[in-house]
């Protein structure tokens, strides 16, 4: 018997108990906090915990950011944020970091696994933590996570390049393979690239900036009077998002200096849409020819290959007009979440079909034995195979869900005082009264199912 096979149907028979069970549906989860955010029952979607679990902690921070709890939000970011920060520390200026691609790893269900947060929800972390501490007026403290959104993305930025550097490594190895250079080309033929391959996707840059995140920095940056840092943010936001004008006029205002004037508020209006996509882990029977890979007299006739499908939110997929004082302003898009989602799926595709692989050939393998073993032997690795299979062969289904799906923006000049703004969602009016005295401020409100949720910084009158 061989005892390696032995220890992998263990290893899959003991995941049942684990913390991460990879038996477990994410996606079933986010449908139950997602049922009660979107009929209004915030603070019953999840319930408070003291864990480390950096998604728990991103996600029910941004619950308490939706409840107006910007402390507690802000204390639930920090504690996701510390796993981050040592992450990006490992990773600020070197692209020689470890890797765990080894094939022990790739035997192992990534849910399993603790989270890693894709590129992009490393980024939304820093910016949804900024614009808390807009909403506390702590300028300072939005300018910190600020900086700390610039070094997370160059930490990205050289993880992704040693991913490819590893990519280009196991391409190589696995094309002078017959069995796996079969079964990559059997994968790739029955993977449905639907989600991560249509032009929008390829447009981005990459899955980890996003215009909206830069745009915030300038703002921040220009509120505390620093115009040379204020432009870079500008510039890149530009970048990433080249056919939103009012980017555009706001390079033009920092170099014309243009500010507001005494006892005008320059306002930042935010407008969230919807849910972050949810991941299903779909699975797909691939039938083989057992000959090609060496494996006469097997019992497997077939591959299973399993592959994250986004789910989108259907029900918030438009822009939402609001009017400021009676005033209509139209929101300039900023940011499609979606889109990153799939760019990420799409940059992760080489590791999800080297987990397909090594799945592919670990279940053929085993069954080979039970076949071998014959007797009760047989029947028990024949059991353990099928159990294991059950268990390992799902795609990661976790994903920062209470994110929105798309973000809107568009800015104006009030005079001090009070405002109304009203958001008009399926014919009804959503009204806010907000307190303007600082020459820069913000609004934030979030469209989600059919109410909304204002997000409000606050006056420094109160």
């Amino acid at each position: 018997m061989n005892h390696k096979l032995l220890l992998t149907v263990i290893a899959g028979l003991t995941l049942v108990g684990c913390a991460n069970n990879p038996l477990s549906s994410y996606k079933n989860t986010s449908d139950k906090h997602l049922n009660n955010v979107y009929t209004g029952n915030l603070m019953t979607a999840m319930q408070a915990e003291s864990t480390s679990d950096v998604l728990y902690n991103m996600e029910y921070g941004s619950l308490l950011r939706l409840n107006q709890s910007y402390e507690s939000s802000n204390l639930y970011f920090s504690k996701a944020q510390s796993s981050i920060d040592l992450w990006a520390l490992s990773w600020a200026n070197t692209t020689g970091g470890k890797l765990s691609t080894s094939a022990t790893a790739l035997l192992i269900n990534d849910s399993a696994n603790d989270y890693e947060p894709r590129g992009y929800e490393k980024t939304f972390l820093t910016t949804l933590h900024a614009l808390n501490q807009m909403d506390l007026n702590n300028l300072d403290n939005a300018r910190v996570e600020i900086k700390r959104m610039y070094q997370i993305e160059q930490a990205t930025q050289n993880y992704n390049q040693a991913l490819y550097n590893q990519e280009a490594i196991d391409v190589a190895k696995d094309g002078k393979d017959k069995t796996s250079n079969y079964l990559q080309s059997q994968i790739i033929k029955k993977y449905d690239f639907s989600d991560i391959a249509n032009p929008q996707v390829l447009a981005l840059k990459n899955s980890y900036q996003n215009a909206f995140s830069h745009y915030l920095a300038g703002f921040i940056f220009e509120a505390l009077n620093e115009p040379s840092l204020a432009r870079p943010g500008y510039l890149k936001s530009g970048q990433l998002n080249p056919s939103n004008a009012l980017v555009q006029s706001s390079i033009d205002n920092i170099d014309k200096n243009v500010k507001p004037k005494a006892g005008f508020t320059d306002l930042l209006i935010v407008e969230e849409t919807g849910h972050a996509p949810q991941i299903k882990s779909v699975e797909v029977h691939i039938p083989i020819n057992l000959n090609l890979v060496g494996t006469q007299n097997s019992c497997v006739n077939m591959i299973n290959i399993f592959y994250p499908k986004l789910m989108l939110d259907r029900n918030n997929v438009g822009v939402y007009n609001y009017k400021l004082d009676n005033q209509n302003m139209t929101p300039q898009p900023m940011v499609d979440v979606n889109l990153m989602a799939a760019r990420a799926i799409k940059d992760n595709t080489p590791h999800i079909i080297s987990r397909n692989i090594a799945a592919a050939l670990r279940n053929i393998a085993t069954s080979q034995a039970a076949c071998s073993a014959g007797g009760s032997v047989g029947s028990i690795l024949s059991l353990g195979t099928s159990i294991t299979g059950a268990l390992l062969d799902t795609a990661d289904e976790r994903a920062w869900t209470l994110l929105p799906s798309k973000i809107n923006i568009n800015r104006t000049t009030l005079a001090y005082g009070k405002h109304i703004i009203t958001v008009n969602v399926n014919g009804v009016d959503y009204t806010k009264q907000i307190t303007l005295s600082q020459p820069y401020q913000i609004i934030t409100f979030r469209v989600i199912g059919n109410q909304v949720l204002f997000d409000t910084q606050r006056s420094m009158l109160n």
